[in-house]
């Protein structure tokens, strides 16, 4: 059979290996990436070391069931630690460890299932994919490709234009890759956003400048702080549970019984949520709290993050009004806590504010250039700079994306994709087969967040990994019961 794999980061990196891994499918494997990207991805390409993974080391692996596998690499390679690894210290005993190294151990690991001789490469970008005569035509800016089955996985939408600020002189539509950042001295800067890209740049700022950096945003709410992480094991939000719920839901989940589930299982961890409600939107206050109450935010970011482990299993069976009361009343909570920073970087950052480095403002409406500088308003303010930096981070729909993507524009015009309200395009819940406008594609898989619509809250590497394992193990089935 012959398979091709676009796209060579997390998601495609795990579609290869769990490929090598099946018995049922004999592959001729092709994995098509740009040469920068094959084998690590968009999000762990070279950078500079500053730029830290938010997940511990230690507790994160392309290996799920070998947590402490990706740090027992880490010493066995000849890694420098004094440029790798962040010397903060933390109570939680947490390692992190640069993006840039992370990519290099993906790297390792993509090599050993792509030196295999099922396997070719091919660096050429992917300009259009064709459905014809029950094969995928993968055409390249110079050849032609015939597939019996395809997984696309593209990585992110690219950036977001919100304020309309492209082409202007001093503007960054994305902050990476930031080492070829040149900062200059004497010159004011501004971020937009104030999530985890916005304090990858701080942190760049303290490293190699003395200038001062505002961070703007509309509620200047930032990130939880990581805390001390629990193994826990979900009693009332376990997969087979909710199957019995869609069960007698006629296969939906409804909202208020996951409400009813979750506080059960609060109950049972004994987590104070009335604590928990600070307000983070006062950065300074919500970073202290974090850093002094390890013990109880980390048993919350546990709890959240068994949840993002199982929202791809939930978010596409529950009824559209349910969404938005869930986006509208509950998701502030998953959003807090789902990707924290690295304590080192808050208390980094908390440093910087005190020292004035760093100001993180809030009550942003508008960002206009004028006169040679750019004009950031906020409800009763007006600040202005000569550059601007944009972290609003990836756009979620196809049509917000300031960069176009040759491939799923053709895959959009020939209705081989369909856009999804929620985000990203159409596949099916759970195994991600690509739905077309003539209904599901045969031996068509999507990955990542690209299929957020459906595959709520998918951009993490183990989520990226489930994926990869879930589509696999669909294709084999459906090949062997064909």
């Amino acid at each position: 059979m012959k398979i091709a794999i676009i796209g060579a980061g997390v998601g495609g990196i795990s579609v290869l290996k769990y490929l090598q891994k099946e018995k049922k499918l004999k592959a001729e494997i092709t994995v098509f990436d740009d040469n920068q990207y094959m084998g690590n991805g968009r999000a762990f390409q070279y950078d500079d070391p500053e730029l830290l993974m938010n997940y511990p080391g230690n507790l994160i692996s392309m290996k799920p069931n070998k947590p402490q596998d990706f740090v027992d690499w880490v010493k066995k390679s000849n890694a420098d630690m004094d440029k790798h690894l962040d010397d903060a210290e933390n109570i939680s005993g947490n390692q992190y460890f640069s993006r840039q190294l992370f990519g290099k151990y993906m790297q390792e690991h993509f090599e050993k299932f792509a030196s295999k001789g099922n396997v070719s490469i091919i660096t050429e970008h992917v300009r259009n994919v064709e459905f014809l005569n029950q094969e995928y035509i993968v055409s390249t800016q110079n050849e032609k490709f015939s597939f019996d089955a395809l997984f696309i996985s593209p990585g992110q939408f690219g950036p977001m234009d919100p304020y309309q600020l492209m082409g202007m002189p001093g503007y960054m539509k994305w902050p990476y890759p930031m080492h070829t950042l040149e900062i200059e001295e004497n010159k004011d800067y501004a971020v937009i956003g104030t999530g985890l890209s916005s304090v990858d740049i701080a942190r760049y700022f303290i490293a190699h400048s003395n200038n001062k950096l505002l961070l703007f945003s509309r509620d200047g709410q930032v990130q939880s702080v990581r805390g001390t992480m629990q193994q826990i094991s979900f009693k009332y939000l376990t997969l087979k549970k909710l199957e019995k719920v869609k069960e007698k839901n006629n296969g939906f989940i409804p909202l208020e019984e996951l409400v009813t589930r979750f506080k059960k299982e609060i109950d049972t961890l004994n987590i104070d949520l009335e604590k928990l409600k600070i307000n983070r939107q006062n950065p300074v206050r919500a970073m202290t709290f974090d850093l002094k109450n390890a013990e109880l935010v980390g048993l919350m970011q546990s709890v959240v993050l068994e949840i993002v482990h199982i929202a791809s299993y939930i978010w596409p069976f529950m009824t559209r009004s349910d969404k938005a009361i869930y986006l509208n009343e509950y998701a502030h909570v998953l959003d807090a806590y789902a990707n924290p920073m690295p304590e080192g970087t808050a208390a980094e950052l908390l440093d910087a504010i005190e020292r004035g480095q760093i100001e993180i403002i809030s009550d942003m409406t508008d960002v206009a250039y004028k006169y040679n500088k750019f004009r950031i308003y906020t409800k009763n303010d007006e600040y202005r700079v000569h550059y601007v930096i944009n972290a609003t981070g990836p756009a979620k729909h196809y049509k917000d994306a300031v960069e176009t993507n040759p491939l799923i524009a053709n895959l959009l015009n020939q209705d081989l994709l369909i856009e999804h309200p929620d985000g990203g395009f159409y596949v099916t819940p759970i195994d991600n087969r690509v739905i077309s406008k003539d209904g599901v594609l045969q031996n068509c898989f999507m990955l990542g967040q690209k299929t957020s619509g459906v595959n709520f809250l998918n951009n993490g590497i183990m989520e990226l990994i489930d994926e990869g394992k879930r589509t696999v193990s669909a294709l084999a089935n459906s090949v062997q019961e064909g």
